[in-house]
This record gives C-alpha cells, structure tokens and sequence, in this order.
C-alpha cells in the first residue's frame, strides 16, 4: 500500500511540475497579458515598479549584470533578486517584461544550486518548489551551472546558468 500511495503522489508532483513547465512565443505572451491587470505600485522615488503579490512590488531593468551584482543593484533599490513562487507571479512577471520592453531578454531568478544539486532561494528562505524549467534543464550540475534565468529559448522557461553569465535583473521590493 505504501508503493501505491508514493506513486500516486509521484505521479501528482510530476503532473503539476509538466503544467508548470509551459513557455510561449510572443504571440502566446501577447495573448497571455491582453487581459492582465498590472498594479503600479506607488513609489516616491521610483517610476516602473509593479505589484507581484500582496507584500512585494518588481522594478524589472535591462541592465545585464552576474548574479552577484545583480543582488547587489536589487539591494540599491532595498530589494533582491525576483523569487517567482507560483504560476500567477510568473506569469504577472511575463506581462510586465513584454510591456515594458517588448523583446524577451534573460532575467535572473533568485534560486541557487546547493551542494546537494537542488535550488534554493538565495535569501536562504526554503527550496524553490515552483520552477518551470526548460526542456532538459536544469543540468550541468557538475559544470558550475549554479544559478537560474527565464526566458531560456522562449519567454517562460527556465534554465540553469553560470553565475557570472550576464542576465537583466527584476528586483522585488517589498511593500
């Protein structure tokens, strides 16, 4: 009965990992967005800065940094790297890319590889469990690929990455 269960809730897990795992075109992205609201978040000393959640706002920039200056630029703006922990946030995180910037750039995301070969949030608060990765990623655990953009291919998926590869940054900002 324990096999049962165990496959059961493997089989759960693995079809919420493959529903999260979608990337779209521009058109899908367009198609995405034309009836997503985004907030502004008000701000007396930014411009650009829009609600993810009930407790945080995304100042998204094109300027391309490694990791760790872009954790260090977010902390300018008092914040850190985006941690995208659900589809909605993903998603809210997409749209506000496309009508920002309209062309899909690679924007880090807050998760680390650990020793043990899984992510975590960087800020040290748990494991990433939402993650939609690109087909075949994440990999190259043995090669240094210890950190995670989206908009890997398409816009959407991610994919692990060098730390020091240069990437746009999306700091969140809590609010």
């Amino acid at each position: 009965m324990p096999s049962a269960v165990t496959s059961v809730l493997l089989m759960g897990a693995l079809t919420v990992a493959s529903a999260f795992a979608q990337s779209y075109d521009l058109d899908g992205v367009n198609t995405m967005c034309a009836n997503m609201e985004l907030e502004e978040c008000s701000s007396d000393t930014m411009c650009g800065v829009y609600r993810l959640n009930e407790n945080s706002c995304v100042k998204v920039l094109t300027i391309e940094k490694d990791f760790a200056n872009a954790e260090m630029l977010c902390q300018i703006y008092r914040g850190d790297v985006v941690k995208v922990q659900n589809e909605e946030e993903h998603n809210k995180l997409l749209c506000m890319m496309l009508r920002l910037y309209r062309r899909r750039l690679h924007y880090w995301v807050s998760a680390v590889r650990g020793d043990d070969g899984g992510f975590s949030w960087a800020d040290g608060s748990g494991a990433v469990t939402f993650a939609p990765w690109r087909s075949g990623q994440p990999d190259n655990y043995n090669n240094g690929e210890n950190c995670v953009w989206m908009n890997s291919g398409s816009w959407g998926p991610w994919n692990d990455i060098p730390c020091s590869a240069m990437a746009s940054v999306a700091c969140q900002i809590a609010m």
